[in-house]
């Protein structure tokens, strides 16, 4: 008896049509165009506006902290690693006449992360949205108040090796919106001069109210023969095309539990859109007093265990081994190195403590990671009107902040000259 394999022949040895795949429409890239923000300010939103081209992928921001002059001297505050990161309170982006979807500033930050294709760019990724700032001498280098990162969008990644197809806004006649807004300079500096937290307040005109300066670049990719846009080869007024997304992120659920004793707590996940949802993300963070530890903005509290129930049926259980149940999942550690700030002796400036903060992922659809310019649409879980129990036990005893952000299987429909999101 011969065993016969299915598959298609494919020729290791020499070239062929099908082992090579040839570019159609040649096309150039280039990252010429700057925006400015409308406002530097903290608390403060701004709309970029990408005007109808072509193809759009990557939008990198870009901020400067003012120098210390009068006032502004950063006496006692110093900034966290990954402050830029931290400074966003959220993003929103409107697609020509879409609709309007906003995203938690650290929740992109995390879908960044989880983008990169190994630990090294994971790393600088982290480094490059803010170094840590630790005394007044580091706010004299512009390079230390100097500070980027990715814009994190459903249409876009940061991966190269799985890079998404640049978003076609020749088929639009009204703009690409992106909303950024900030959070103020105090919620995210750390006040080391004393102990007394009512200290920080009296002190906080030592901080800055603007950055220097913030504006965001575009990377776009161009037809080099205009007549090869879809919009030239067919009638978008009575056909479609579909882009597909690789996730659409809905903004993370939020709620905190307050462990004693190392007895697990449980939350009810609720505020899911309807569509199918391929994974979960859940980060917690340390509160103290009812907020986020000073310092330690972006530091993820490990959690030991995981229960998650949908309607009483189990779908995922980690019994002290979370983090090796994210790596089945993800091509790189579901963590990042960062640090967490402390007064050092005398309050005369910050320490840094190192830190891995991680997170934790709670698949439901089959993983399909394809090649750069491929999509694999997967479907996961309908929760829908589902009950959704979490079940969280943290390594310590504690408040924490519960954060659970779901990934959903979505695709962009592109016709009559605009665009609107279609969720499986």
């Amino acid at each position: 008896m011969n065993a016969i394999t299915p598959a298609e022949c494919q020729d290791l040895y020499y070239p062929g049509e099908r082992n090579t795949d040839l570019q159609c429409f040649p096309t150039l890239t280039d990252n010429r165009f700057y925006v400015s923000l409308q406002s530097t300010n903290q608390g403060s939103t701004s709309t970029v506006v990408f005007n109808p081209d072509q193809g759009l992928s990557h939008m990198i921001l870009t901020v400067t902290l003012p120098p210390p002059s009068g006032s502004v001297n950063y006496n006692g505050f110093a900034f966290p690693q990954n402050w830029l990161a931290s400074m966003i309170s959220t993003t929103a982006l409107r697609i020509g006449g879409s609709s309007l979807f906003y995203f938690d500033g650290l929740q992109t930050f995390v879908d960044t992360l989880t983008d990169c294709e190994d630990s090294d760019k994971k790393l600088a990724v982290s480094q490059l949205s803010g170094g840590a700032i630790l005394s007044p001498a580091d706010y004299v280098s512009a390079s230390n108040r100097t500070a980027s990162l990715y814009i994190k969008l459903p249409f876009n990644s940061i991966s190269a090796l799985q890079a998404t197809l640049p978003l076609p806004s020749d088929l639009l006649t009204s703009p690409i919106q992106v909303l950024i807004t900030f959070n103020r300079f105090f919620d995210v500096a750390y006040w080391y001069g004393s102990n007394t937290p009512s200290d920080a307040l009296l002190n906080i005109a030592n901080l800055p109210t603007a950055f220097e300066s913030a504006q965001v670049n575009f990377k776009k990719t161009t037809m080099q023969n205009s007549e090869n846009l879809l919009s030239r080869r067919e009638n978008m007024l009575t056909n479609a095309i579909t882009y597909p997304l690789r996730y659409f992120a809905q903004t993370a659920f939020r709620s905190v539990i307050n462990q004693a004793g190392g007895q697990g707590q449980q939350i009810n996940v609720s505020g899911f859109r309807a569509g199918s949802i391929k994974y979960l993300d859940v980060y917690c963070r340390r509160l103290v007093g009812g907020s986020v530890v000073p310092g330690a903005n972006c530091v993820f509290a490990p959690v030991k265990s995981a229960r998650l129930l949908i309607n009483g049926l189990v779908m995922y259980d980690s019994q002290s081994n979370t983090a090796m149940w994210s790596l089945c999942e993800r091509k790189t550690p579901a963590r990042f190195s960062t640090v967490a700030l402390s007064a050092s002796a005398g309050n005369t400036s910050a320490d840094a403590t190192a830190y891995s903060s991680p997170w934790l992922v709670i698949p439901f659809a089959q993983v399909c990671e394809d090649v750069a310019y491929k999509n694999v649409v997967a479907y996961g879980y309908a929760i829908q009107n589902s009950i959704i129990n979490l079940q969280l036990t943290m390594e310590t005893d504690g408040e924490y902040e519960v954060n659970v952000a779901p990934h959903y299987t979505a695709s962009l429909m592109f016709t009559r000259n605009s665009a609107e999101y279609v969720f499986g």
